[in-house]
């Protein structure tokens, strides 16, 4: 009977505390967009040459990465000796040292940039930099890096932070000095064709016929995909590669449901997932358009950008944005009925206020509702919207 009075006491004790002390969490309503998508693994395919090392001597680049060449440019060099390379080899780290900072200095002379526009910058190089950690690819983390620090030194500059570049500028040409008495390669190696170079090759840059991009099959390209995945890097002891043709292609296998509002011949925009979040301009050239009963549909898009990151990918995680919502997204626990009018609850001074809402997107997870400013009833921009709590309802204190 004691345990039993003791329990009871306790289940009084916690419900009366719960009514008078309910937990609540809110969340600032701002303004973000959010995208009608579909996410898939896409092959990369590109028109490539590969550009193999000579097999006498030490075969050095003259390019670096992203560097486009003309037919009958210089794409290499070879040294009769490893000393000899080493030496050139510093002496072009140490030119493209020069040119970095050289570059940099003269993006800060008579700029009209604000502070706000740099501190954004900085803020976004940032995001990509964490990105770039997670991804564990030292590569790219270092191009973060770098941007970083290009952004904070232009700040510091534009604020008038004494940064001098210049002896840095005048170290690294008395740096130079010393390998310009390098030797002269025995012969360079040229190439016939035009394109952009890139130093990283993969093993796979023939798996598929670039000339047949547009006629392969689901069936073609899920075994590619499945090879390139079971090993993601072949080994190989090539120089580099020229993409020769600016157009290449993105081939993904979906579901044919989540095509239904695409057409063949459509632009869409697709972000990569593991290159920052890059965002690319495509056409649809086939695969919108399955046929009745179809379950599964292969999308190809094309595209004509092209830098030293596009052209080292082989396997991509896309985004591909079908609509655009911009509003105010809130977790779905935020929505209520009150009466007949849909909306959210806000605390407005330990007061509850209901705000009206009209849903523009949803998904399992949260809401996009609009925001009308003319709507004095509506959100209003900040307002603190309760995302979890009992008993709301307008009017309500919560002390």
């Amino acid at each position: 009977m004691v345990t039993a009075i003791i329990l009871i006491f306790v289940y009084v004790f916690y419900e009366s505390y719960s009514v008078m002390h309910i937990k609540i969490e809110t969340e600032t309503a701002e303004i973000s967009t959010v995208y009608e998508k579909i996410d898939a693994k896409a092959l990369v395919i590109r028109d490539e040459e590969i550009i193999e090392k000579s097999s006498k001597g030490v075969t050095v680049p003259a390019l670096a990465d992203g560097d486009k060449i003309n037919v009958g440019g210089n794409v290499a060099m070879t040294f009769s000796s490893p000393e000899d390379a080493e030496k050139y080899s510093q002496y072009a780290s140490l030119q493209r040292q020069i040119k970095y900072y050289e570059n940099l200095e003269s993006q800060t002379l008579g700029q009209a940039a604000s502070v706000e526009s740099i501190n954004s910058e900085v803020e976004q190089k940032v995001d990509s930099y964490i990105r770039a950690l997670n991804t564990g690819n030292t590569e790219k983390l270092s191009d973060a890096g770098d941007a970083v620090n290009d952004g904070i030194v232009r700040r510091q500059m534009l604020i008038g932070e004494n940064v001098d570049l210049v002896s840095v500028i005048q170290e690294l040409r008395k740096q130079r000095q010393k390998y310009s008495s390098f030797s002269k390669p025995d012969k360079f190696i040229k190439t016939d064709v035009s394109g952009v170079f890139s130093s990283y090759t993969d093993g796979y840059e023939k798996l598929v016929d670039y000339k047949k991009a547009e006629e392969l099959t689901i069936k073609d390209v899920e075994s590619a995909i499945n090879k390139i995945s079971e090993k993601e890097e072949k080994e190989n002891d090539n120089l580099g590669k020229l993409v020769t043709t600016y157009a290449w292609y993105l081939e993904c296998v979906v579901d044919s449901s989540l095509v239904k509002d695409l057409e063949n011949g459509d632009r869409v925009d697709v972000a990569l997932k593991d290159n920052d979040d890059t965002v690319l301009r495509v056409k649809i050239i086939d695969g919108a358009e399955p046929e009745i009963g179809q379950k599964k549909t292969l999308l190809i898009l094309k595209c004509s950008n092209m830098d030293s990151k596009l052209a080292s990918m082989r396997l991509e995680d896309i985004e591909i944005r079908i609509k655009s919502y911009e509003g105010i997204k809130l977790p779905a626990s935020a929505l209520h009925v009150d009466g007949k009018k849909k909306g959210v609850y806000a605390l407005i001074s330990s007061q509850v206020k209901f705000r009206e809402a009209e849903v523009i997107y949803s998904t399992d997870d949260y809401v996009m509702l609009n925001f009308d400013q003319s709507n004095p009833d509506g959100i209003r921009l900040y307002d603190k919207i309760i995302t979890q709590g009992k008993g709301l309802k307008d009017g309500k204190v919560f002390t």
